[in-house]
This record gives structure tokens, sequence and C-alpha cells, in this order.
């Protein structure tokens, strides 16, 4: 779940595999699984967002659970301003944004659609 800058500040080496939700260390990340079933719910609107975000509260605290909200909240209005105003990514990171799509499985997500020449290249196989 932790990226680049944030890993690397607390020392630890980013496993892009958990972005899918695919927690494969335990203790690595305080109360993991519950943060990646809210998430989910979250920004799949989905009924279970009650019991995640109850179990969230149990795991964390309220106050986290304020916290683990805001960040969604944040990050889910970001990918709807980016998708309405068809930004895509820049030429220079279209190979990268490849790569890390299909290693983290967001080629599934519907915002591939903006980057035309992202998607050409993980349909192509490279």
């Amino acid at each position: 779940m932790l990226l680049s800058l944030s890993s690397a500040a607390v020392e630890i080496e980013a496993d892009l595999k958990t972005i899918r939700g695919d927690v494969t260390s335990k203790g690595s990340i305080p109360s993991a699984e519950e943060l990646i079933k809210f998430t989910e719910s979250v920004h799949r609107l989905e009924s279970s967002l009650e019991i995640a975000r109850s179990e969230l509260v149990e795991a964390i605290g309220m106050e986290g659970m304020v916290d683990a909200a805001i960040i969604s909240s944040v990050f889910r209005s970001l990918n709807i301003t980016a998708d309405s105003s068809g930004i895509r990514i820049d030429d220079d990171w279209e190979v990268t944004a490849a790569s890390l799509a299909l290693d983290t499985g967001a080629q599934m997500y519907r915002t591939l659609k903006n980057s035309p020449n992202v998607h050409s290249l993980i349909e192509s196989g490279g």
C-alpha cells in the first residue's frame, strides 16, 4: 500500500501488488485488511460501507477512520476531476505507466481510456 516516497520515508520496500488489496505480509501495515475493505467500499459505493466503517473504527478508532475517509475522499475527487477533464499521462511516462498498470492491475479501470497510447501499449503486450 505504500508507494515511492512514503515507503522510503518509513524504510519499507513498496509492494505494488498490495495496491490491488492483496495483503501478503501480515503486520507490515497496521489494520491493512480493514483499511483496504473500507477504501474499496468507499470507492465502489458498495452497500458494505457501514460494516467496513464499523470494523475500521474498531481497529483504529474513530479519529483514524475519519482520517481514512478524508484521504479516500481526496483521492476520489482527484480521480473524478481527472476523468472529467480528460487528463492523460505525459508521453515520456507512457511505457512506465503501462508497466505499472500491469503490475498493479490498474489496467482494468476505465481511466485508461484517457491515455490511448498507454492503452495501446498494454493491449499489444509491450
